[in-house]
């Protein structure tokens, strides 16, 4: 095949508008990833979208097995269903394993599918 490009669970992606952290959740468009290395503004960074990571969550709140997350922005954590604001982001992201309403973190598996952008 001459149009292969790659396999596409990581990409290469500028970071837009703020520096970005290793193992940051990072919005793309309507995708999810978490970063594998630092970038500041403009410079480039590889996005996973396929996988498992521990990955920040609202406190108080408890997750299940297969749970449906969304990515809270304003809080920079994972919610369960609720009320999405804008810019939140949900539809591609569930729980891995249970998570207690006081831990601070919960596995989440990404499934690198685009999501729905609150608008």
């Amino acid at each position: 095949m001459k149009n292969y490009i790659q396999r596409g669970e990581v990409i290469e992606v500028p970071a837009a508008t703020s520096a970005v952290a290793s193992g940051q959740v990072v919005v793309i468009g309507t995708l999810l990833a978490v970063a594998n290395h630092p970038a500041a503004v403009g410079e480039p960074f590889n996005a996973n979208l396929v996988g498992v990571y521990e990955v920040p969550k609202v406190p108080g709140v408890a997750f299940a097995l297969g749970d449906a997350l969304y990515w809270d922005v304003s809080v920079g954590a994972f919610a369960a269903a609720g009320e999405p604001a804008e810019g939140d982001v949900s539809g591609t992201v569930a729980a891995f394993v249970a998570a207690a309403p006081g831990d601070s973190f919960v596995s989440a598996r990404f499934s690198g599918l685009p999501g729905v952008v609150v608008a």
